[in-house]
């Protein structure tokens, strides 16, 4: 009986703790949610999602129909994704809520993602948007054709545009869209863009002499020379990322890196082709190589943060495609998605019933676009795809 009793009394202070914790949650969430709606920082908007993802009715769910002819892109938001299409950018929850459809009348639309922001732009064109997961934040246009756009995690963004009197003009903006800082490469065209921790990275490409080249540059916001500008001949130079102090750029047939701004020895292809490059936000990245070209003989190598190789894995199969997690690299070959981890040991094999044309890899899962619909699958372990009907 004195048993019961002490169970009763602490059942009951148990329920007490828990009614004030979540009253003291509310209120705190509560005020943290008013001043994401009044203060004018873009990085605030992530907690506005939050509650609009909570609060959202999930009218929606998975299978996501749409025309895989009509995708551009799948990439990872947050635990969700966002698919970019021909006429619209839709975000998704993990569960296929759709947490915001924009309509877009781009030629060439593109987008980049940080933090939960994406920045759509039309490549080629003159408009983009900057956009939470659930609303519109900020539109603009340039005066001149865009050639590539970046954000960074703090709501600034940079567009890089043809010029007049340059080949390129680089602008980077405030969150409020108001540009502070320009650059102009006046024999090169921007290729790629990534913020450092005081300004930006880009990689350039021009032509001298008949021949290709690239140049990877370091700017500082406050400064009016390029703290690094190291020049690569015979390559192209498409990707770029920073971490830390570690800027690392793909080319078509090597990975370059810059610490602390001074060249480090270079990561040759070889005599392998590349086939895919895939990386993720935080900077980690994976290669899809062809051993002497041959598709049938790939594998991936896996870079790390700071540019150092990560892991070599034979994968001695054609693909159709990759994506990269932190924590993941998928690969879709004719029949399967093959997933490995940060070691290069393969942890998951899902087998396919139906063609699939891309796939995306967010935390862990990985969705599938096959020819009619979007399905998402536990990216590691063993599984099978249930037969539609």
């Amino acid at each position: 009986m004195e048993e019961k009793k002490t169970r009763k009394k602490t059942n009951s202070i148990i329920r007490t703790i828990v009614i004030v914790t979540l009253a003291v949650l509310i209120a705190v969430f509560g005020a943290l949610y008013a001043v994401s709606r009044t203060v004018a920082r873009v990085q605030l908007s992530n907690l506005a999602d939050a509650f609009d993802a909570f609060s959202a009715k999930d009218s929606s769910a998975f299978p996501y129909v749409t025309d895989a002819g009509a995708v551009v892109r799948m990439v990872s938001i947050g635990s969700g994704i966002g698919v970019l299409r021909t006429d619209k950018l839709e975000i998704l929850t993990a569960s296929g809520a759709v947490l915001q459809s924009v309509r877009h009348t781009y030629t060439m639309p593109a987008l980049d993602e940080h933090g939960g922001r994406v920045l759509l732009y039309d490549r080629g064109g003159t408009r983009y948007m900057l956009l939470s997961k659930t609303k519109t934040l900020y539109t603009g246009e340039t005066e001149k054709p865009i050639l590539t756009a970046a954000l960074s995690e703090d709501g600034r963004f940079a567009v890089a545009t043809t010029s007049d009197n340059a080949k390129s003009l680089l602008t980077v903006y405030e969150s409020s869209g108001e540009a502070f800082f320009q650059y102009k490469c006046v024999a090169e065209y921007v290729t790629d863009i990534a913020f450092t921790q005081e300004g930006v990275a880009l990689t350039v490409t021009g032509v001298k002499d008949a021949a290709s080249y690239s140049r990877l540059l370091t700017l500082h916001f406050k400064k009016t020379e390029p703290a690094a500008d190291v020049m690569y001949k015979d390559m192209t130079l498409f990707h770029v990322s920073c971490s830390g102090s570690t800027v690392m750029a793909c080319g078509d047939s090597a990975i370059e890196t810059l610490r602390h701004n001074q060249q480090q020895p270079d990561q040759s292809f070889g005599s392998d082709t590349l086939q895919f490059f895939c990386s993720e936000a935080g900077g980690k990245a994976t290669l899809v190589l062809l051993t002497y070209g041959n598709e049938h003989r790939t594998h991936l190598r896996g870079f790390r943060r700071n540019g150092e190789i990560d892991f070599d894995a034979d994968c001695r199969q054609k693909l159709i495609d990759a994506s990269r997690s932190d924590t993941y690299t998928c690969v879709l070959t004719d029949g399967a998605v093959l997933t490995y981890n940060n070691s290069g040991s393969q942890v998951g094999k899902l087998t396919l019933t139906q063609a699939a044309q891309k796939i995306c890899v967010s935390g862990r899962m990985v969705y599938v676009l096959f020819n009619d619909h979007i399905e998402p699958f536990p990216a590691a372990g063993d599984h099978t795809q249930k037969t539609a009907g």
